[in-house]
Order: C-alpha cells, then structure tokens, then sequence
C-alpha cells in the first residue's frame, strides 16, 4: 500500500431497530468471525446493499453504522476495539460517508452547516475513517460520496481519486453522479443501459424514509464493484 496520510494517529490510538424499507436485512455488527475468510468492513452501511456480494460469497462483513443493532459509533472506533472485536486483519474497506454536508445537491444549505457546525462534524467523521484505514492498512480500500464538495473539505484524498459514474453505467435505469476514492481496483466490468428512470433518487418525496432511501448502493455497481475487488 502506498498510502500515507499522515494523521496524528497515536491521539486516535490513546482515545431500537430501523426500519429498512423494503430491504429484509437488517445489518448488525458481526459477532463471530470465520477465520478461514477474509473480512471486510464496511463503515456507514445503514442498508448492507453494498456489501451484499461479500456477504453472500461467505466474507465476513463488520457493518458498521451508527443506526444499526448493536453497532457502534465510527468516533468510539479505536486500536483496542478493533483488536479486541478481532478486526485488526482487515481485506478491504468500504466506506459511504454521510453525504448530507457534502452533496452537491444541497449546495444552498452549505452556508448555514458550515455555521452550525455540522460541515465540521461530517469532515471530523471522514478524517476518522481516513485513520481507521491508514491503522490497517488493508489491501484495498474505497470512499464513496455524490458530486459535491468532499475532496475540497479533505484535501488528502485528491491523489486517490475520483472516479465517477452514475448507476446506469452499471445496470441500474437511473442517475446519481457518484465518486469514488482510495486504492483498489478501477477495472470494473460496465454494463450500461439507458437511464429510462432519469435522476429518481433525486425526485423521492421528502419524508423520514428520503435520506436512507437515497443513500442505498444500486445493486449493479455493487455487483461490479465485488468482481473487481473480491
């Protein structure tokens, strides 16, 4: 890996169920690890949709998100907890960082959440993730997060990425520009259709279900992104 980011890591060393729409899985962080397989974690992953294709191959799959069963803030992650939960020999890293400060999408909000401080607090949450990976160092590792204003906030991610698409690049009828950052393999295997849905996430009502709704990986880019990066 040749990653370096360079954080003061030895500070972060020292420091009821949801609903899930339609979806019948509901994440929990995993609680006993196959040795004979490779794990991966997988940060904010309210819906598990990303990493469903390890889950399904017989990976282990640490789902972590903060609004999840029994799991566990990304701030309260440290060197002990990962040792101690057994994740401190990690394969790969999938990271879907809150978008709600970032998204382009909300550009008219920006003013008034960098005045609040909720623009510092999603930053805080990507400079967390950014050291959980650079701890384990795993073999690959990948950030995701709509157009929008995310490598400007985290200047550190400008030399592993982005790489976008939309997910009628991959089989889904609809767009929704997406980055991708960090180390892993950008071969994926495209197989693009016509966008018939146009940008739906973008047209779902507002309501208490829009955020999560919006924020579930489609299935084909998950697929492709899985036979990549097995």
């Amino acid at each position: 890996m040749t990653f370096q980011f360079g954080f003061d890591l030895n500070g972060w060393l020292d420091d009821e169920d949801n609903r899930h729409g339609t979806f019948t899985f509901t994440p929990s962080f995993v609680d006993e690890l196959k040795p004979s397989q490779k794990t991966i974690l997988s940060l904010f992953d309210v819906s598990g949709e990303w990493s469903r294709p390890y889950r399904e191959a017989g990976y282990n799959v640490a789902h972590i998100d903060i609004q999840n069963w029994l799991s566990v803030d990304i701030h309260d992650i440290n060197r002990e907890w990962l040792i101690d939960w057994g994740l401190e020999d990690v394969h790969g890293i999938l990271a879907a960082l809150p978008c709600t400060d970032f998204a382009g999408s909300g550009a008219r909000w920006w003013d008034g959440k960098d005045h609040s401080g909720a623009t510092k607090e999603s930053v805080d949450l990507a400079y967390q993730t950014l050291a959980i990976i650079e701890f384990l160092r795993p073999s690959w590792w990948v950030l995701e997060n709509p157009v929008g204003r995310l490598p400007e906030l985290v200047p550190e991610l400008e030399e592993f990425g982005p790489l976008y698409f939309n997910p009628c690049d991959y089989g889904d009828p609809h767009t929704k520009k997406t980055g991708l950052w960090g180390e892993f393999n950008k071969d994926m295997k495209r197989t693009p259709v016509e966008p018939t849905e146009g940008s739906k996430m973008h047209n779902i009502a507002p309501g208490p279900e829009r955020q999560y709704l919006r924020s579930i990986t489609p299935a084909g880019f998950a697929n492709a992104f899985f036979a990549a990066n097995p």
